[in-house]
């Protein structure tokens, strides 16, 4: 399930390149202290492993790129949040609808409306999806070298890619649905050669990581896919990556409401 939400600024909104982390922490600030606190210190846990289930895209709207590494937007700027949880997209829309203080590196925010999208099932994705990157894919690999830890990121070109997709996509399944995935894998297929201006390395608290945009073919099960729309494509979602559109290959697309 997701949620749009629309905000108006009195002027041009301008903000650093780098600002996932405000925004999470925008997202963070509108749901109840409780919710708040499970996600930001535990989250959902499996063998060990965090999960957050839910990802939000960039910020969409016209903008023009600063020489002061800031991003200048000009209103109206959308943000998409996608959750297979509930009870998160129905506490942000009531929180940022509530809130006539919401801001953004100290800049006023006008929240103009919240677009609901209703829940895809599995029988509404065909065999393949097309779609396009609203953040970055994350895909990633940690390995001990010499008492050190390496971090190795992938590209959809790479044959390693896939797999890693899949793995983080049976683990979210097993933690949503409360038993093991048994089934097919998914692969992500780029839409033309390997462009180097798709590949956004980006720095989330003093940590680098390195993701894609573009246009991707997505086969494989149906079950994946839906858990993959909900939640995000790969890893890093909740710090902003992984989030998408589908641009086709669903039979019935979802109806939409406004509140």
């Amino acid at each position: 399930m997701r949620i749009k939400l629309t905000f108006s600024t009195d002027r041009n909104l301008i903000i650093p390149v780098q600002y996932n982390y405000s925004i999470q922490s925008m997202i963070y600030r509108n749901i109840s202290p409780g919710l708040a606190d499970f996600l930001h210190d535990q989250g959902y846990i499996l063998n060990g492993r965090q999960f957050k289930l839910f990802t939000f895209s960039r910020l969409e709207g016209r903008f023009t790129m600063r020489n002061d590494k800031k991003i200048e937007f000009m209103p109206p700027v959308r943000l998409t949040v996608a959750s297979a949880v509930e009870r998160f997209l129905r506490e942000l829309a009531e929180g940022m609808l509530r809130n006539d203080n919401l801001n953004l590196y100290g800049q006023k925010l006008m929240l103009e409306s919240v677009e609901v999208s209703q829940p895809l099932e599995d029988e509404d994705f065909e065999e393949e999806i097309t779609i396009k990157m609203l953040s970055p894919v994350v895909a990633y690999n940690t390995v001990e070298r010499d008492d050190r830890a390496r971090t190795y990121y992938f590209s959809p070109w790479d044959e390693w890619f896939s797999e890693l997709i899949t793995a983080n996509l049976e683990k979210k399944y097993e933690l949503i649905l409360g038993k093991k995935y048994i089934g097919g894998n998914v692969r992500i297929i780029p839409i033309g050669p390997r462009d180097e201006k798709y590949c956004k390395v980006l720095d989330y608290k003093n940590t680098v990581i390195k993701g894609w945009l573009g246009i991707y073919h997505v086969r494989g099960d149906k079950r994946l896919m839906k858990i993959a729309y909900d939640t995000g494509l790969g890893s890093k979602n909740p710090q902003g990556f992984g989030c998408f559109e589908i641009i086709a290959g669903i039979k019935n697309m979802p109806r939409k409401r406004w509140l």
